[in-house]
């Protein structure tokens, strides 16, 4: 009887701990920093998300940072650590790529951090 080796499937694509893409996504982490005064504190984003507390709040920073990424999906915390969290279509993006763009909105500091997402929690 013949024997057919298995080629496609496990190899190691099944193992846990590890973050996947099925469809050339990428997550990452962002820690959006302030140049304003240069002690490398993370911008509050509570008060840059165009909540329409205050009149005339378009493009602010979040607006502005999502118009320029186009993720397909984001989170921004309601906390004061300067945090995105975002999924992007993976051909021809990485953190480097992603941080340069960063910068390059008003308000956003060199010292501003980009990491690829090893990890994805959903509540």
């Amino acid at each position: 009887m013949a024997v057919f080796e298995r080629v496609n499937g496990y190899v190691g694509n099944y193992t846990t701990g590890t973050l996947r893409s099925t469809s050339d996504l990428k997550a990452f982490v962002c820690t959006i920093r302030s140049t304003s005064n240069g002690s490398n504190t993370a911008v509050d984003l509570q008060a840059q998300d165009g909540d329409a507390t205050v009149p005339n709040e378009a493009d602010q920073m979040v607006e502005l940072i999502m118009k320029e990424l186009n993720p397909l999906m984001y989170h921004v915390p309601s906390a004061s650590a300067g945090a995105v969290h975002l999924i992007m279509h993976g051909h021809a993006v990485d953190a480097a790529s992603i941080k340069s763009r960063l910068v390059m909105i008003s308000g956003i500091g060199t010292d501003t951090a980009v990491t690829l997402g090893t990890a994805i929690t959903v509540a």
